[in-house]
């Protein structure tokens, strides 16, 4: 692969990444705040009573995908959203 090829895929890649968003089903949430714990930007809360996490803020969000590996029960995704 040459440098212009490479160039070409890393700026795509760089494209899509900014239009990553996470999607969160709060059904299949069991409060293990585990996605709470691993925020680097601190966009997910504990909401105890409910027994549930809470995503707010999702513009502030950095898309780095820790909370979508932690999450044992496959509720957090990214997704690709174009806008």
């Amino acid at each position: 692969m040459g440098i212009r090829e490479l160039l070409t895929s890393e700026l795509q890649n760089a494209q899509q990444l900014r239009h990553l968003q996470v999607e969160f089903d709060e059904k299949r949430c069991i409060a293990c705040w585990q996605c709470y714990e691993v925020c680097p930007v601190g966009r997910w809360t504990p909401d105890r009573e409910a027994r549930i996490a809470r995503f707010s803020d999702p513009e502030d969000c950095v898309a780095c995908g820790a909370c979508v590996l932690q999450c044992p029960e496959d509720a957090i995704r990214l997704t690709v959203h174009k806008g």
